[in-house]
């Protein structure tokens, strides 16, 4: 088996049918098998009349880096290729992609994300976020728009877990997502974490795929408060308690 796609569904079924439906229809130059985490209150209500889909029924949101770990742990391929439900294969063929683990010490890979209207998703691969970093965003001096049009594989510090391949010794050698987030920063958390063991983290934007994105929220509250959780748990396990506190104080200066 070389690839194991792990897709976590969260009231996401009707995009959850049109991301494997993708996958059916645009890659067929691999063996591949397929392993949905279901973190939904419910079971899913889609048949899947493939052998090579695997439905692991969680009965409860445990976040997705736990979702992520508990596929993982059922992998059989030698990449694992974590996706968000609301992605869709735009390319076809994975053999190409999957060529730079051959080459250059890459120890993780990202396609490009395009959005519904076509264009490269922001905030989908970047340059390390720190608190400098943070402050040229919000003065509308981000690095990031220029580094994500390139059209040439290049290296990046992270990228997005909507769409994120990792060898699978590379997976376990790293130990993994950190399990303490729950919704965001667990893939630039585990890119750095692979960055440190001596590997690089690489985007391929040759192959495309389209990613909805916020389609499992139903509030943008709730969102939001998610997103800071895991930046203050980033901030605070690489930078320390006192960069944290600074970073409490930037976020209240620019919201």
């Amino acid at each position: 088996m070389e690839v194991s796609f792990i897709i976590l569904n969260y009231r996401s079924e009707e995009y959850l049918r049109r991301c494997i439906k993708s996958l059916a229809s645009h890659v067929n130059d691999v063996s591949y098998e397929i392993i949905v985490v279901n973190n939904d209150e419910k079971p899913l209500m889609i048949e899947f009349d493939s052998p090579n889909i695997k439905v692991i029924d969680n009965e409860s949101n445990n976040g997705y880096a736990k979702g992520c770990n508990m596929g993982a742990k059922s992998a059989k391929g030698n990449i694992l290729f974590f996706l968000n439900a609301d992605t869709e294969f735009l390319t076809s063929g994975l053999h190409d992609f999957l060529k730079v683990f051959k080459t250059d010490n890459i120890g993780a890979a990202a396609p490009r994300l395009l959005t519904p209207e076509g264009k490269v998703q922001a905030w989908s691969a970047g340059n390390e976020i720190t608190l400098g970093e943070i402050i040229r965003n919000n003065m509308g001096l981000s690095r990031n728009r220029m580094l994500l049009e390139k059209e040439d594989i290049y290296h990046v510090d992270w990228v997005s877990g909507a769409a994120l391949a990792i060898p699978k010794k590379t997976f376990i050698r790293c130990g993994g997502f950190d399990e303490n987030f729950f919704m965001y920063f667990e893939d630039v958390d585990i890119c750095r974490r692979i960055r440190n063991l001596g590997f690089k983290v690489t985007l391929v934007p040759t192959t495309k795929i389209l990613h909805a994105g916020g389609k499992s929220y139903s509030s943008a509250k709730k969102q939001k408060d998610h997103y800071y959780k895991s930046q203050d748990y980033y901030f605070k396990k690489h930078f320390g308690s006192i960069i944290c506190c600074v970073l409490g104080i930037l976020r209240k200066i620019f919201t």
